[in-house]
């Protein structure tokens, strides 16, 4: 009897103690789990659906069991189960059969119903300090970073309908700045709507919708004018076109119609110009085109590359931005994040240029990160 045969020998005489009382989510789950580690031990699946627990019933019926496996599956349809759910155990550097468990009992849930519920937290803090006589020289500084994203979709195989949102926030002290003890170094509040229809297997018309923002002022060093402050800017873009999703994980989307809405609430304070806008005007409208990348990269369960490109032109200028964020997990509940941001606007000329030129942040950080469903 090999090790797969036995673990389900064993599953499926606890079962028939326990189906009575038990919850049928939950034994399934235990069944799901325990056998798909059995089987990993030997790296041969990477996926289990209900028609494969339905072959590995076959073992435990040789075995001269009762087919507990295919009560639990007539129990499931009863239910009124919409489509076969599909077990994906993710490959890890770190075994973690908790992850396991809830990557199981996700794939059951999802397969009763449409929607799909995901929210991320995130926080990270960086303190140096240093005494006024510390022999290399140096200022003490502290920093902070909290992120928090959400993400709720309706999935059908005809109609997709997603939303997510975002939240950065973080601030970091300055001894350079006599003004301000405390400056913002990221603040952004975004929400991005989508919606697609299937034309083609791989193809979608799609109409999408995003909202950008700032929440809090960011000062100038040692000056009271504002870079950016509440609504100042406020970016909406609409966008009309087709939506190109290949693979799982990749989507292109090229908006032929694009109209984009540059807004700034404070124009005493906040320099127009360094958003596009003339002197003295306070809100933009453009209509031009859009192209849209998004790709999500999970080699393993403890690595998470999201990348994000955005084009947007009114046929008189262009605006290229690039974000990446990868993201490491250390465990549950420690992560480290990476972010590269590059980005382009010949829109806009800072002070001191004479033209456009290239703009980039960067980001290293450790701290908590914890991701709900």
């Amino acid at each position: 009897m090999n090790v797969a045969a036995q673990q389900l020998y064993t599953d499926t005489f606890k079962l028939q103690e326990q189906r009575q009382a038990a919850d049928i989510d939950v034994l399934l789950l235990d069944m799901v789990g325990q056998q798909s580690m059995a089987l990993h031990a030997n790296d041969t699946v990477d996926t289990l659906t209900v028609a494969e627990l339905q072959r590995l019933d076959s073992i435990a019926r040789e075995l001269r069991e009762v087919d507990s496996l295919r009560t639990l599956n007539a129990a499931l349809q009863v239910q009124r189960m919409e489509r076969t759910p599909t077990i994906v155990i993710e490959k890890s550097w770190i075994k973690d059969e908790v992850e396991d468990r809830n990557d199981v009992l996700r794939a059951i849930r999802d397969a009763r119903t449409h929607w799909r519920k995901e929210a991320t937290l995130m926080a990270q803090i960086t303190q140096n300090y240093v005494t006024p006589n510390w022999y290399q020289g140096g200022s003490s500084s502290f920093a902070g970073l909290g992120i928090a994203k959400g993400y709720i979709g309706y999935i059908t195989d005809r109609f997709t309908w997603e939303n997510t949102g975002e939240w950065r926030v973080g601030g970091s002290t300055i001894s350079a700045d006599s003004l301000h003890k405390v400056n913002t170094t990221d603040d952004l509040f975004r929400v991005y709507t989508k919606a697609n229809f299937r034309i083609v297997p791989t193809l979608f018309a799609s109409v999408s919708a995003e909202l950008e923002t700032r929440l809090f002022p960011t000062w100038k060093s040692n000056s009271t004018l504002l870079k950016s402050s509440l609504f100042s800017p406020l970016r909406f873009n609409a966008n009309l076109g087709l939506d190109y999703k290949p693979v799982a994980g990749l989507s292109v989307s090229f908006s032929p119609l694009s109209y984009k809405v540059i807004h700034i609430r404070d124009t005493a304070r906040v320099a127009v110009t360094e958003y596009g806008l003339d002197a003295g005007q306070q809100t933009l409208h453009t209509v031009g085109s859009s192209l849209r990348v998004e790709y999500v990269w999970k080699p393993v369960r403890e690595v998470n590359l999201e990348t994000r490109f955005y084009l947007y032109t009114n046929y008189r200028h262009v605006e290229i931005d690039l974000e990446a964020n990868c993201d490491f997990i250390i465990n549950r509940f420690l992560s480290a994040r990476v972010m590269l941001h590059p980005r382009y606007d010949n829109s806009v000329i800072m002070e001191g240029d004479t033209r456009a030129k290239i703009q980039f942040r960067e980001l290293i950080s450790v701290g908590f990160a914890h991701k709900f469903h």
